[in-house]
């Protein structure tokens, strides 16, 4: 018994039957005269197009070769292979009439200048092979992607008039291009079901498939020399006499498997395996159903979603430089996806953004993190969109190599526009927190003022005095003038240090510690003694590595708030500062005894304007100004708790700031 299993879909095949046992009876004189003085014909073929042809060292084997013996016999005569390399070899050779004969040709304009085409005795549909992993393609036509074709087959011209939007590779014949499709150097590779089929069953299976089919077939009949005509009427009638039986054999010889008779003791086994499998095809198939149901589902939500987002897709072909968009993504920036189709999509990016995009994908391709980028693009009306977009690779190539990327598009013009005017409301508090804060300096420097200046009067006096009595010795006279000198370099320091306070710094700089810690009470200098307060010191590192000014202004802040509760306390009062680093970080505690910070005001002392003072004697943005400069400047951390501790045996409670400043920063 044996049995004939086809690997493909048939070929839709031209039979033209005809039976008469003497084929001489069929051809004119001419045509009989032109046989007896041409007894030798020869042929030129595509060196490498199984099952079609080959040149197998030296002998033309394939199906086109069994055809040729058939008309061989028909006619009695012989037609020997012009041996070449490649198929564009094969067409010169037969532009310099070095073949009488093409095997299988299809019919161009180009090759019409120099050939005749009989009719066509097969017909051959196109098709489009890729990698496994693809999905079936509906249409051909409308894949951007680069698609391999063997350069000089008479369907590359055609495709490429009909469809000039196709991205066609030229490769030099059928096993160049699957190699590159399997390498993925290119998407797929066009080329007949026939030949496709067969490279694939011979060295890609579980690699490649077909995915799709052009509408067009091949029409493929013999080309012969155009000084010949008398040889294009013998071939049509010798093509019309081959009958049905010799097309079917040499089909089945060439595009089927066949198996040898079954011993029947086995055939039970065969039967019991068969239905097995049968059933789990049956079970899988339903399976496979129901999961494609299942997806189909999930990818209608999530357009719902994306399009209730409003989120422009996009899929970036990396090596081709190509986009795929969706209708949201050309809305962004006012236009339809049709009018921007042709466009490359980075175009629309202004110049001066473009280099933030670039390295946003180029640190994501090398692993450092997920693609994300902000920047601008123009609107068809001139108009600036701001665009944030995520995405990341969805395939690689066997190197690693990026082949897709894949994301989506966020307008966030308005967001943009509500952080900018944030921006100016937050330059707005600066500018009230500096104010404020130099009102709180000058108020400071006015206490600090007033014993130096006395001094500087009393010693004045003094001198004028003594003076007009003529009671004023040398000695005496140096004295009081050592007094304003020493009076008014301390009143100098103290404009130097107010004025350096408010530069800002561009920089930072390591500065050493207990220093920054002591111009930042010099400020409060006259305070902390009005109210007898006593600072405890607890540092542990030299230097740190920070803007000097902007944490002098942080510090400030807080000193100024626990200064201010511990006015309201009648015991001892005490401000303790602990520095020192963990690891990447420097830790700063500083806390009072002033009792702690009421629980319901807790949460919201660094909120801006806020305040428990009252309005004449304070804004509310200290707190809040000390922390944007530690979150956002320092990109730091700052807390505030209330702590209970004990200190020479007595136990305290009061409000601790704790600040975590990267080292790094």
């Amino acid at each position: 018994m044996k049995k004939i299993i086809y690997f493909f879909i048939p070929f839709i095949v031209t039979f033209l039957t005809a039976n008469n046992n003497n084929f001489d009876t069929k051809l004119t004189k001419e045509e009989l005269s032109f046989l007896k003085n041409n007894k030798i014909l020869k042929v030129c073929i595509d060196p490498n197009w199984m099952p079609f042809e080959k040149n197998l060292n030296g002998k033309h084997i394939g199906m086109t070769a069994d055809y040729l013996k058939l008309i061989e016999n028909k006619l009695q005569i012989k037609i020997e292979m012009i041996p070449t390399k490649t198929w564009l070899e094969s067409l010169n050779f037969g532009k310099e009439k070095k073949c009488d004969i093409f095997s299988l040709v299809m019919e161009t304009p180009e090759r019409k200048k120099f050939l005749n085409f009989t009719k066509a005795y097969l017909e051959i549909p196109l098709v489009l092979a890729t990698k496994t992993n693809e999905l079936f393609i509906d249409d051909i036509t409308k894949v951007n992607r680069s698609m391999g074709i063997v350069k000089g087959y008479a369907y590359a011209e055609i495709l490429k008039e009909a469809y000039p939007n196709l991205n066609l590779i030229y490769v030099k014949d059928i096993k160049e291009g699957l190699k590159k499709v399997n390498e993925e150097e290119l998407f797929g590779f066009i080329g007949t079901l026939s030949t496709v089929g067969y490279h694939i069953q011979k060295e890609y299976i579980g690699h490649l498939k077909i995915v799709g089919k052009f509408d067009q077939k091949w029409n493929l009949g013999i080309g012969v020399r155009k000084d010949y005509p008398l040889l294009l009427s013998i071939l049509n009638k010798a093509i019309k006499d081959i009958n049905y039986e010799d097309h079917q054999n040499i089909l089945n010889k060439w595009l089927s498997i066949k198996y040898e008779k079954i011993s029947y003791k086995y055939l039970v086994e065969v039967i019991i395996i068969f239905f097995v499998v049968l059933t789990s095809i049956l079970f899988i198939n339903r399976k496979l159903k129901n999961e494609i149901e299942k997806r189909k589902k999930v990818e209608n939500y999530l357009n719902r979603v994306i399009k209730g987002a409003k989120l422009g897709i996009w899929t970036w072909y990396v090596k081709e430089n190509t986009n795929i968009i969706n209708e949201r993504w050309a809305e962004i920036i006012g236009y339809t996806k049709e009018e921007i189709k042709d466009k490359n999509q980075f175009s629309f990016i202004l110049k001066e953004d473009l280099k933030i995009v670039e390295q946003a994908i180029d640190n994501h391709i090398r692993g450092k993190k997920d693609y994300e980028a902000c920047f601008r693009m123009r609107a068809k009306d001139g108009s600036i969109k701001w665009i944030l977009s995520n995405g990341s690779i969805v395939k690689k190539d066997k190197n690693g190599n990026p082949l897709i990327m894949a994301g989506i598009h966020q307008d966030i013009t308005e967001n943009k526009t509500l952080e900018l005017e944030l921006k100016n409301q937050n330059e707005f508090i600066i500018q009230q927190s500096r104010q404020a804060a130099m009102g709180e300096m000058l108020e400071n420097i006015a206490h600090q003022w007033r014993q130096p200046l006395s001094i500087i009067t009393t010693s004045a006096s003094g001198v004028k005095i003594k003076s007009e009595l003529s009671d004023l010795s040398q000695e005496q006279l140096f004295e009081f003038m050592d007094q304003i000198l020493t009076s008014g370099m301390y009143l100098s320091q103290t404009i130097e240090d107010f004025r350096n306070f408010f530069k800002r710094d561009k920089n930072p700089t390591t500065v050493d510690t207990y220093e920054i810690i002591n111009k930042s009470l010099q400020f409060l200098k006259s305070k902390i003694i009005n109210r007898e307060i006593v600072i405890v010191q607890d540092i542990k590192i030299d230097t740190i590595f920070v803007y000097e000014n902007e944490l002098i202004q942080a510090l400030i802040n807080i000193f100024t708030n626990a200064i201010d509760a511990l006015e309201k306390i009648e015991e001892k009062r005490f401000i303790f500062i602990v520095i020192k680093d963990i690891k990447d970080n420097y830790i700063l505690k500083i806390k009072d005894n002033a009792k702690g910070i009421d629980s319901k005001v807790l949460p919201r002392v660094f909120d801006p304007y806020f305040t428990t003072k009252h309005q004449s004697q304070g804004t509310g943005i200290g707190l809040y100004m000390t922390k944007e400069i530690i979150e956002k400047h320092f990109l730091g951390k700052i807390e505030v708790l209330n702590e209970d501790f004990i200190y020479n045996n007595v136990q305290y409670t009061g409000a601790c700031f704790k600040i975590k400043i990267p080292k790094n920063g």
